[in-house]
């Protein structure tokens, strides 16, 4: 399951853009509406970054998060997940993504997917 921020429209424009080209088998949630308790997530983490939450369990955020949906797409896009969990590379993507993380609300995106109904909010590819 990968939670994201519902009130941000660059946070639910990159989510539709997963769904519409990764091809995962995942479940894409605003972490607003997620039962953050049962998936082991505070708000606050939940609020700090997109957090990636493992079929066991695992849980990671920021450029981790990303990097393990691009591993669940398989193909190619496993490849490059791959090599954003790699130093120095890694170190380079979580820059990045605080970069693009601390501005999103200022990004071109979407409508925020909690101003949507449930049916057109993005929502698992299957």
């Amino acid at each position: 399951m990968l939670l994201y921020d519902g009130t941000c429209g660059f946070c639910t424009r990159t989510v539709e853009t997963a769904v519409a080209r990764l091809g995962a088998d995942v479940d894409y949630e605003p972490f607003q509406t997620a039962d953050l308790a049962a998936l082991g997530v505070s708000e606050a983490e939940a609020e700090r970054s997109v957090t990636w939450v493992s079929p066991d369990g695992r849980i990671g955020q920021g450029s981790v998060a990303m990097a393990r949906l691009l591993r669940a797409s398989g193909g190619l896009w496993a490849v490059l997940g791959l090599l954003l969990l790699v130093p120095p590379v890694s170190w380079v993507a979580e820059a990045a993504y605080r970069l693009v993380s601390r501005f999103r609300h200022l990004l071109p995106g979407a409508e925020p997917a909690l101003h949507r109904p449930l049916e057109r909010r993005p929502h698992r590819r299957t």
